[in-house]
């Protein structure tokens, strides 16, 4: 049974987490307020578990707990925000208040949108951080990354958009699914299992941290669709487990192993394996 969540919304963090929304009415806030603490309910079942829930109730002015109250403000605040007839004051958005008062034109509110959902997901980047630090967390059973190329910030540091949108988030989707499943095929769904859980528990190693690096640079590649220096990023990764089996004695023991085996690893770019790139 899941714990109860002691954090509630107020108007300073609700600030905080949208600027543009704050003003000295509070108008906004007060019509958001109780969807906000909703949401922060739903966050604790769904994406903190008892352990998450554990660690804000004792810290309620920790990181944890002040990720959670920003993305609650802001995933109510991206659902409602339409339909709150937002207009343009000195210090933001407010909501209309008479009918001489024009609403805020779809342009500023579509650019609101916008910046809100990338504001979103760099919420869910630092959310995940911040429960992977905590002990037991992992094991809880909450899914809530099944592949190492897990957070938006990604796309910048792999793929190299420089300033990426939801948007772009959304559309690698398939070709990251797709990448994470054919390296499976390869290296193996216990190795990349192993791998994903040291990585949720905090406790990857040097040696783990290298090849988690190369299969990110391998799915960022994909995702640009460059099908050769994908390539060449797979026939490193393959070199580095093949060059130090007994450490990688997970990836030795599977039968993605027995398929491929080859020191140092050989392939040919025209191999059908690397059709789904681009």
């Amino acid at each position: 049974m899941t714990m109860e969540i002691t954090l509630k919304i107020n108007k300073p963090d609700f600030d905080l987490a949208i600027p543009a929304a704050k003003e000295s009415k509070g108008t906004i806030f007060a019509k958001l307020q109780d969807k906000i603490n909703e949401e922060i309910d739903d966050i604790a079942v769904d994406k903190l578990g008892n352990v998450g829930i554990t660690a804000v109730n004792n810290d309620n002015d920790g990181k944890l707990a002040k990720c959670v109250l920003s993305l609650a403000s802001v995933e109510v605040f991206l659902r409602e925000m339409r339909g709150l007839d937002l207009v343009l004051t000195e210090t933001g958005f407010g909501i209309v208040s008479t009918n001489n008062t024009a609403p805020a034109s779809k342009m500023r509110v579509d650019a609101l949108d916008g910046e809100m959902r990338v504001k979103r997901l760099h919420l869910m980047d630092e959310l995940l951080e911040e429960c992977f630090k905590l002990e037991g967390w992992y094991q809880q059973g909450l899914v809530m990354i099944d592949t190492l190329f897990c957070c938006f910030k990604f796309m910048r540091q792999f793929v190299g958009l420089q300033a990426p949108i939801s948007k772009d988030w959304e559309n690698a989707a398939t070709t990251i699914l797709d990448t994470d499943r054919w390296l499976r095929e390869k290296i193996s769904d216990e190795f990349m299992d192993e791998l994903i859980g040291k990585l949720a528990t905090n406790s990857l190693s040097g040696k783990d941290r290298g090849v988690v690096h190369q299969i990110r640079r391998i799915i960022g590649v994909a995702i640009q669709g460059n099908k050769g220096t994908a390539y060449e990023y797979f026939r490193r990764l393959m070199n580095t487990l093949e060059g130090d089996l007994e450490y990688f004695s997970t990836y030795a023991n599977s039968s993605a192993y027995e398929c491929n085996h080859f020191e140092p690893y050989e392939n040919k770019q025209e191999d059908s394996a690397f059709h789904f790139i681009g």
